[in-house]
């Protein structure tokens, strides 16, 4: 009875707070009145809305990768299952060694893969909803409706094009979510002819109606809707339409290879080689949050004596992730090849910390305290975590060497890809010479000699070279049907694979696993009869 009492007394306070509260603040306290001048109404019945709506979608993309939860391990996903890693510890190697992101059950699939699924589905709703209202809008100059349009339905065709890719059983629809269809729910998955002309439709409308360049890097242009173009065909096996769109993107004057490795991923990546990528700015309204990749995936070389963090060794990291043997050995065929030299990956981390030198060592020399052991588990936990090769793909020079936080822009699609789809493109239509040409572009800006025969290994071992860790292997090896093979020769790296608690990942690796499982909790949302990728049950 006291209990019941207090709280009685309890609510009676509140009761009076409330009474109080609302007196004192008047009849206008509960006025629903809009304070901006940016509203739903706005964004979808005026040009200068939609511009609003457009720019939305981009902050919308790269939403993926500010996400830190889980130790930032959700923008790394398909680079932790593809066949070029090595997951090592922390969340993202779960994935890498199949206990996260392989069942109905397990939480990696409730959380990252679920996290894939609703991002890109949720880009291609608010892009309907441009597409629509800008097709519908009156009184606007048709140049400016274009633009928005051709953002928008480029937005759209990426996302869709990724969800297809990743997760097979989809479904499209051009009809934005409103309070009256949103209980509506797709019975069936999508034909991939419905799927690819939705595709194709949209890139060809992007392709007709963008610049190659732009006063706002980041944004679409002709040229990374043509590149996708040309992905979209090779998935066709449209040899002919790829090599069209990748030619034309070469020829255009617009792009060119930087010069050197150091200069790809150097700064904002605002170069001649970039054709899209997401962008961040550190201490500016819309400049997005920081993402923590970089410190995924160079190794935590500070634990070891004799060096601290520093920018030449590639800032902070912990080395939950990095580069497998498989891709160490492509990258040291060439002795000359410079992307392992501080470029795209660190293989040396130097000794820089006089007063913890370890006797012998010299400042400068490379960190060499510890050995790749085949059988010694203690030994190559630390050869893993303290010295294994790294990726400097997302470093951010600019931070303090002891900030795991970067505002790195992330490189999404870029030339030397160009090449290589134009090179494996004329490849199938037995050109051979312009094969080699565009093989050889690549590998000689790397200092690397040129091949004078080509295959399809030949180029997917320098797409491994190139790049690795820029999200398109796994994509590429589906694609050309070798990723079941690829993964089960040498995902992760053999000490690692008999090392995990659960199993060797090999051994539960299976080849309907190349479909992402479609989550639980989106089964639940979809209708009785929507079917699940096979293999998930």
């Amino acid at each position: 009875m006291k209990t019941q009492n207090k709280i009685h007394i309890n609510k009676s306070i509140w009761v009076l707070v409330f009474a109080f509260f609302f007196s004192a603040c008047g009849d206008d306290f509960l006025k629903d009145e809009l304070l901006s001048d940016t509203s739903v109404e706005f964004l979808y019945s005026t040009p200068e809305g939609l511009e609003n709506a457009v720019v939305g979608l981009y902050t919308l993309n790269r939403q993926i990768y500010e996400d830190n939860s889980l130790n930032g391990s959700f923008p790394l996903i398909l680079q932790a299952k593809s066949d070029l890693s090595v997951g090592i510890t922390g969340e993202i190697s779960l994935f890498s060694r199949l206990l996260w992101g392989a069942s109905l059950g397990d939480f990696g699939t409730a959380s990252g893969i679920n996290k894939y699924w609703v991002h890109f589905y949720k880009i291609v709703d608010r892009s309907n909803a441009i597409v629509q209202a800008a097709e519908n809008l009156e009184d606007i100059d048709e140049d400016r409706r274009n633009q928005i349009l051709a953002e928008a339905r480029c937005m759209r065709a990426n996302s869709v094009f990724t969800l297809y890719r990743l997760f097979n059983n989809i479904f499209v629809s051009t009809i934005p979510t409103t309070p009256e269809n949103a209980f509506d729910v797709p019975s069936d998955k999508s034909s991939k002819e419905e799927i690819f002309s939705l595709i194709k439709s949209d890139l060809d409308f992007a392709i007709s109606n963008l610049d190659f360049t732009t006063d706002q890097f980041g944004r679409w242009t002709q040229g990374s809707a043509r590149h996708i173009r040309a992905k979209v065909a090779m998935w066709e096996e449209d040899w002919n339409e790829a090599a069209t769109q990748t030619e034309t993107i070469l020829s255009s004057g617009n792009y060119s290879l930087v010069p050197s490795t150091k200069e790809v991923f150097a700064g904002d990546l605002n170069h001649s080689e970039t054709l899209f990528a997401v962008n961040f700015k550190n201490e500016t309204i819309g400049g997005g949050s920081y993402h923590i990749m970089n410190w995924n995936v160079v190794s935590n070389y500070a634990d070891a004596p004799g060096v601290v963090q520093s920018i030449e060794n590639g800032g902070a990291g912990i080395g939950f992730m990095s580069l497998n043997d498989y891709t160490i050995d492509l990258l040291e065929e060439d002795p000359n090849d410079d992307r392992k030299d501080n470029t795209y990956y660190i293989f040396n981390y130097a000794y820089n910390d006089e007063e913890t030198l370890p006797a012998g060592k010299t400042i400068g020399d490379p960190l060499d305290l510890y050995e790749n052991s085949a059988t010694n588990q203690n030994e190559f936990m630390l050869y893993y975590r303290r010295q294994n090769p790294g990726v400097l793909k997302f470093f951010d020079d600019e931070v303090e060497p002891t900030d795991r936080n970067h505002f790195k822009n992330v490189m999404i699609y870029r030339l030397a890809e160009t090449y290589l789809i134009a090179a494996e493109a004329n490849l199938n239509l037995n050109d051979e010479a312009k094969a080699l040409e565009y093989v050889n572009a690549v590998r000689n800006r790397a200092n690397a000699a040129s091949v004078t025969s080509v295959d399809l290994q030949t180029i997917l071992d320098e797409r491994a070279r190139e790049l690795a860790f820029e999200g398109q292997r796994w994509f590429t090896l589906k694609r050309t049907g070798k990723l079941f093979e690829f993964l089960l020769d040498h995902m992760n790296n053999d000490n690692m694979n008999e090392s995990y608690p659960e199993g060797n990942p090999k051994d539960i690796l299976r080849e309907y696993m190349q479909n992402w499982p479609i989550p639980p909790q989106q089964m639940d949302l979809l209708g009785p009869s929507y079917p699940q990728n096979d293999g998930y049950n």
